[in-house]
């Protein structure tokens, strides 16, 4: 069965006790870092733009060289309206990379940072000059873009790291593990994981997803990640009886740690955890989450 209208493609997970469906969706926004750091990032933007705009034009007063109070506003305004546009790619981007190795996110991150740092300037500057020519003037940087390009990215990285640091303080103050869970018991299932002489005994509902590595397995959730020389078939079988499935030939995932999925033209999905996370999944895997989301 699919859903129609506007909500094709979408699924909410029933999720269980502790999942999200229908109404409590929007409940679960709440639990989602993704909104709640846009949502704190918006206020604080604000309130620098706004210190930032009248500092501006005090201090041009003081130096007998007085701006206009427009010009000011649209100066600051518009860095601050690019980076609210830029502001969804920044999170889905640190949301995407938060489970990854720290080589490939320090990599991702830099090179996010290099794009994001152009954008900003290239759209900033587009719409000063818009709105300076509707007020009739004209806005002509006397810098060369090479320079303007250079300042603009000192200070475009401070802004990215400051994203970067109120997604994941946002990460650990929604994580799962803030519900209250029972106490552990000498009856609760434990997941043993060995890596050589190492061994990390895990709970099955602290893990929220595994994925393949070559012939290892790499178990995520808010421990971080933990390595094991285990095929992922064998992982899958001793944790199908605590709610994980199949979504991709490489990735198991298990059911009360997903937020939603939204399927692509090319029927494969992407899967949104209420840690944050993303990951992919394949349409040839599809049907093993809708069995749960339409039963009943």
């Amino acid at each position: 069965m699919e859903p129609a209208g506007r909500d094709a493609g979408r699924v909410v997970t029933s999720g269980g006790d502790r999942g999200l469906s229908g109404e409590q969706l929007k409940a679960g926004s709440l639990r989602d870092p993704l909104p709640i750091a846009a949502l704190a990032f918006a206020a604080f933007g604000s309130l620098y733009m706004v210190v930032n705009a009248v500092t501006l034009i005090d201090q041009r007063r003081a130096l007998g060289q007085p701006i206009a109070k427009w010009q000011a506003w649209v100066l600051e305004g518009t860095s601050f309206a690019a980076w609210l546009a830029l502001l969804p790619f920044i999170l889905m981007l640190a949301a995407r990379l938060v489970s990854r190795p720290l080589p490939l996110t320090t990599l991702g991150h830099a090179a996010g940072c290099i794009v994001v740092s152009l954008v900003h300037t290239a759209l900033m500057v587009g719409l000063r000059i818009a709105a300076y020519a509707l007020a009739g003037d004209h806005y002509a940087p006397t810098e060369r873009w090479s320079d303007r390009l250079f300042f603009e990215a000192r200070k475009d990285l401070i802004t990215y790291i400051s994203i970067l640091a109120v997604f994941l303080v946002a990460r650990q103050l929604v994580a799962p593990r803030m519900a209250i869970r029972p106490s552990p018991t000498l009856e609760a299932p434990l997941i043993e994981v060995r890596d050589g002489s190492r061994v990390v005994m895990l709970q099955p509902d602290e893990i929220d997803w595994v994925s393949a590595a070559g012939n290892y397995v790499e178990l995520h959730g808010l421990f971080g990640s933990e390595l094991a020389r285990r095929k992922l078939a064998d992982m899958e079988a001793e944790l199908a009886h605590h709610g994980f499935v199949r979504v991709h030939r490489s990735r198991i995932v298990r059911r009360t740690a997903i937020a939603s999925t939204e399927t692509k033209q090319s029927g494969d999905f992407e899967i949104t955890l209420r840690s944050g996370a993303v990951i992919n999944g394949s349409r040839r895997f599809r049907q093993n989450l809708l069995q749960d989301a339409f039963r009943g």
